[in-house]
């Protein structure tokens, strides 16, 4: 289990990414990032559609029982310089579009004290990456198409 813990939910699934220029040099995609604390201490499942998110961690063995949803927002992510998102732990989450092929986008999540990871976005699913400690639980950061 210790070993997960380094990589754990570096990438749970693939989402859709829509392209908002088709040019090579101008792609970007729209991503909406959302900031949630996990902790283990309580039940707090906030908003309720994070239910989801605490039933998966669940299968896949993490501990947290409490959920709550700090920030979210949808950011234009784009190849030419990196996109940044202010964490409530006073540290920037950098995102920036590496490459853009059949729909799937590649994107470089890079996190202080955090693994930098390279993630393929793609068809569904959400992508959850650990984003540091926050008052007695994890942030992490959930990265998935914006809602219509």
């Amino acid at each position: 289990m210790r070993k997960h813990v380094s990589s754990w939910l570096a990438v749970v699934g693939l989402v859709l990414m829509l392209p908002l220029a088709a040019s090579a040099q101008e792609q970007k995609v729209r991503v909406q990032a959302e900031v949630v604390l996990a902790s283990k201490k309580g039940s707090e499942v906030e908003p309720p559609e994070l239910a989801k998110m605490k039933e998966q961690f669940q299968k896949q063995n993490f501990s947290f029982t409490s959920f709550k949803r700090l920030s979210l927002e949808v950011l234009e992510v784009s190849a030419q310089k990196p996109t940044e998102l202010k964490l409530p732990s006073g540290t920037n989450a950098s995102l920036q579009l590496l490459d853009m092929k059949e729909g799937i986008a590649t994107v470089r999540v890079a996190i202080p004290r955090q693994p930098t990871l390279d993630v393929e976005l793609g068809r569904q699913g959400a992508v959850y990456q650990k984003a540091g400690k926050y008052v007695g639980g994890e942030l992490i950061l959930v990265l998935s198409p914006p809602a219509k």
